[in-house]
């Protein structure tokens, strides 16, 4: 039995040379089955989209242009003769308690203005962002002017009653205006909208002048009575050509590209003076123009 189970063992474990034959044969089928596969041509639409690198607007570099201007705004004098007032009445009673000086006399005025001028920047750009720095001038003739004048009664402590009267008037032409800007835009292909804020510089002729008159009368019924008081009138005067305001600015563009080197731009811009000479002055300014950048 023993000897039998051996040999039925030894009979099991050994392969035929027809398997072999077989098997290597299925292998080779389905190797050159792989390898035909390989080699057929890819089906359209059988591979994901391949996306190249996104292309922007060359926005970067210099660039130089000129621009036409119309420019409209508000100036006001209210406080335009207060220290002329100031110094005719330095040291007296009637200042030191009714503060003359302070009495609103003048309004507010409107002024307009067509200009010309021209811009000179540079633009760094990353991408779709672009950011840059740009000094802009505006040549015009912004001029306006007020006049007024008030009349008070005013018992001082000192028992005087005052009648006073003060006439004041005031002019400004603005003929300069430049600033420094930083910009900050979005390359939106061939055209590029922008805002930006920077400082501003103006130049202006300013003329003022106050005109101050009073009598005074004794009303403390001592004895003896004191002496009235007269003075003026008196006008004091402050002319100034070429006097300088600074203030800054804001304001939002666009630039639009008409050819490579070739672009239009359109803007407003609001520039706020904080002291003109004892003037405020405010400016707001749309402008149209070409540039030409490298």
């Amino acid at each position: 039995m023993i000897g039998i189970g051996r040999e039925a063992c030894g009979r099991s474990q050994r392969i035929s040379p027809m398997r072999i034959a077989g098997l290597c044969g299925l292998f080779l089928v389905a190797f050159g089955t792989a390898a035909s596969a390989a080699d057929m041509p890819v089906l359209r639409g059988s591979q994901g989209m391949t996306f190249g690198e996104p292309v922007y607007f060359r926005w970067q570099g210099t660039y130089v242009g000129g621009h036409a201007s119309y420019s409209s705004g508000t100036s006001d004098f209210s406080e335009g003769t207060g220290d002329l007032i100031a110094y005719m009445l330095n040291g007296t009673t009637i200042e030191s308690e009714a503060r003359v000086s302070k009495w609103t006399t003048l309004p507010r005025a409107g002024l307009s203005s067509a200009g010309w001028g021209g811009f000179v920047g540079y633009n760094a750009q990353w991408d779709d962002a672009v950011l840059g720095i740009e000094l802009n001038y505006t040549r015009f003739n912004l001029y306006n002017s007020a006049s007024d004048a008030v009349g008070r009664s005013f018992q001082t402590s000192d028992d005087y009653f005052y009648n006073i009267g003060v006439a004041s008037t005031a002019s400004v032409k603005m003929t300069d205006l430049a600033s420094l800007r930083l910009r900050g835009g979005w390359a939106a292909s061939w055209f590029m909208p922008y805002g930006f804020v920077g400082v501003a510089v103006g130049r202006a002729d300013v003329t003022r002048s106050a005109t101050v008159e009073l009598t005074a009368t004794d009303v403390s019924g001592s004895s003896p009575t004191r002496p009235n008081l007269a003075y003026g009138p008196v006008t004091k005067t402050d002319d100034r050509s070429g006097a300088y305001g600074f203030g800054f600015s804001a304001g939002l563009g666009i630039d639009v590209a008409l050819m490579a080197n070739l672009f239009f731009r359109a803007e407003y811009e609001y520039v706020r003076f904080g002291d003109f000479n004892n003037l405020t002055i405010n400016v707001s300014t749309a402008r149209g123009g070409l540039g030409l950048k490298f």
